[in-house]
């Protein structure tokens, strides 16, 4: 095909839009040229709707659209100076949600060592030893890391002894892919006080020690990585002002408008830093990341809402990861036993008080806020399920004016949802919880997840098919920078089970297409509570995406190659390839 052309109905209108080049923010003010209606024609569109139709065209007015239906009646909608878009046949979709990521720390991440890719020991501490040489640090410290040894000849976990040599003037802080474990050198646990004699593992983490000297090897696990992280200087404004803009441009290129944070208050002020000098180019949910949400409430709940930017809840974690086997198990991980310390994982600190964690959900769903906790374990699932269970219950509202029954706005979530007990999967729906869920993690854990915990309990992992036929409401993001952020890679593994060393997963639980899209699009509109997201539908925010390829209906194993060719926030082209 040929290139999607704009065209003007009028020569004396020649000015257009300010654009997205290379995926990088120029100037976000909407021009004038942005304020005129535009006309979208001889698309194929997926709206999101419930029924099979296909529309061909939409006129989009002052960020919404207006129309959605045919060529003829579009032109009849649109006004005389609208800017045409002519789609040539492709396919556009709603604008991709993410509904979880951490959006500052994956910009922070493009600025750190990227580990993610390296082959073996060797290219590791090699990619190390160039960094310290070269002088690529943040502020004086070799931070970012994303490593995982899972696919390497040998998988054995890295130590403190493979680089201490390379890096004795440079404090070293290395995250595991999931975050959930890292590696820091000598130097650095030094500054932190860690040593063969000390101190304990602290609540919710593990140091890891050789067991015959006591000496740490430099992984540390889930709270116990804060030890060594504390001591890192905190980045100035203008480094995260940066972080920011990277983040978003690499999201508006992958079709990304909108996104589900799980970050701090500093993040926070971030974006709202970004969003009063109008260089927010996407959309952000933020779901806070703090210990004390009753001491974060008054605050919250004074933070204007807009179309660019809330706070719609709040974040905690009940366990680890599969990678690090720090999810919380209801049995031991293979190869253990019940004798072994953390045989079944850990629970996070958190969890260690479970009333205290009840009564916080408790105050931030009737304060109208959703409690999302991460659960990874299928052990940690069902205990946060009772405590969703105590705290919302059946509860039902009941419309005044319509009187039908309906769900409390405020839907509680369980973030990544990965490992459960199969009676558990009626209870989301049972009690109004949503499953967000990253599709892309099954890729990654689906190479190495039999091994963890054996054929039979992952039956029920990733259980996208059986969620979602229990009637649960599933929304998918990718948890960046953990992953890649592509939606179309997540769609792909939701769809085929494909792991990343070419073999399928669990694809009993695969779901179609369309399902998948829906995790991205409508599902997760509808898991932060926003009503007019997610769908090319009349009245509803214009974010919507075009296509290279149609995702609908080539193979499936071609998704992963198809593009975006461009990204439009509230009619405004904010990215073109």
């Amino acid at each position: 095909m040929r290139p999607f052309t704009l065209s003007l109905r009028f020569a004396s209108h020649v000015i257009l839009m300010a654009t997205l080049l290379a995926g990088f923010a120029l100037n976000l003010a909407c021009t004038p040229d942005s304020k005129r209606d535009l006309l979208v024609i001889n698309a194929s569109i997926w709206g999101g709707f419930d029924d099979d139709s296909e529309p061909e065209a939409f006129v989009v007015r002052d960020g919404r659209f207006i129309y959605v239906g045919t060529n003829a009646e579009a032109r009849k909608r649109a006004a005389r100076n609208a800017r045409i878009l002519d789609a040539e046949g492709r396919r556009i979709v709603p604008g991709f949600i993410d509904a979880h990521m951490h959006l500052l720390a994956g910009g922070q991440q493009r600025g750190q060592l990227d580990l993610r890719d390296v082959a073996d020991r060797d290219a590791f501490v090699g990619m190390i030893q160039a960094s310290v040489e070269h002088d690529r640090l943040n502020q004086g410290w070799l931070l970012g890391g994303r490593w995982s040894t899972e696919s390497w000849p040998d998988p054995a976990q890295p130590t403190r002894s493979w680089i201490d040599k390379q890096t004795q003037d440079v404090p070293v802080l290395l995250h595991r892919m999931d975050g959930h474990a890292a590696l820091a050198n000598a130097l650095a646990l030094d500054m932190a006080g860690i040593d063969a004699n000390g101190p304990p593992d602290p609540e919710g983490g593990t140091i890891e020690r050789d067991p015959a000297t006591g000496e740490p090897t430099g992984i540390l696990k889930d709270s116990a990585i804060e030890l060594v992280a504390k001591h890192v200087p905190n980045p100035t404004d203008a480094l995260l002002d940066d972080a920011l803009d990277r983040a978003t441009s690499h999201a508006l290129q992958h079709g990304i408008t909108c996104v589900h944070t799980m970050e701090d208050w500093r993040a926070f002020e971030t974006f709202d830093r970004a969003q009063k000098r109008k260089r927010l180019p996407i959309r952000i949910r933020q779901f806070l990341s703090e210990p004390d949400w009753e001491a974060m409430l008054p605050r919250v709940k004074a933070v204007e809402a807009t179309d660019m930017l809330r706070i719609v809840g709040f974040k905690e974690f009940a366990d680890g990861s599969l990678g690090s086997r720090t999810a919380y198990m209801a049995a031991p991980y293979a190869h253990t036993h019940d004798r072994e310390t953390n045989a079944r994982g850990l629970l996070r600190k958190a969890m260690h008080d479970p009333k205290r964690l009840e009564n916080m959900c408790r105050m931030a769903y009737r304060a109208g806020y959703a409690p999302a906790i991460h659960a990874i374990g299928d052990e940690a699932n069902h205990e946060v399920l009772d405590i969703y269970e105590r705290v919302v219950g059946t509860q039902r509202r009941v419309d005044d004016n319509s009187g039908i029954e309906e769900l409390h706005a405020a839907r509680p979530r369980i973030e990544h949802a990965q490992h459960l007990l199969p009676a558990d999967i009626a209870r989301f729906a049972k009690h109004n919880v949503t499953a967000s869920m990253q599709p892309l993690h099954k890729a990654d854990d689906g190479r190495y997840a039999v091994q963890a915990i054996g054929a039979e309990r992952c039956r029920s992992s990733y259980a996208y098919r059986s969620l979602i036929d229990a009637g649960a409401l599933v929304c998918f993001g990718s948890d960046w920078p953990v992953v890649s952020l592509d939606p179309l890679l997540g769609v792909h593994a939701a769809v085929t089970g494909a792991t990343l060393d070419g073999k399928t997963f669990v694809p009993e639980q695969n779901i179609t297409v369309a399902e998948a899209l829906a995790g991205y699009t409508l599902n997760a509109s509808k898991a932060a509570n926003d009503g007019d997201l997610g769908q090319i539908e009349k009245g509803w925010h214009a974010d919507f995406v075009i296509l290279d390829h149609d995702v609908l209906t080539i193979p499936k194993s071609d998704i992963p190659n198809a593009r975006v060719l461009a990204t439009y926030v509230a009619g405004i082209r904010r990215f073109e390839r």
